[in-house]
């Protein structure tokens, strides 16, 4: 397969060549492109982990920290739920 360079004035003067129909199916045909890839873009992709790797503490640190000693869970859930309800 070979690839070949063409500039944007080139391809423009060949789309002014063809009939409106044709330019017309093309048009479509580049905004369906472009609407696809962008779906693509959008798709969220999760790295996946071995089922037998461990951890490393400083992950486990990260994402999983102690909550404070001194903490009221309740009055925490409370407090979230009335904002949430304002």
């Amino acid at each position: 397969m070979i690839k070949a360079t063409v500039s944007l004035d080139s391809v423009w003067n060949l789309v002014q060549s063809l009939s409106i129909d044709n330019q017309k199916w093309l048009a479509d045909k580049v905004y369906e492109e472009i609407a696809q890839k962008r779906r693509n873009d959008k798709k969220l992709v999760f790295p996946h982990r071995p089922v037998d790797k461990e951890v490393s503490p400083e992950v486990m640190e990260i994402v999983m920290d102690r909550l404070p000693v001194d903490i009221d869970i309740e009055a925490e859930l409370g407090k979230m739920w009335e904002e949430r309800a304002k």
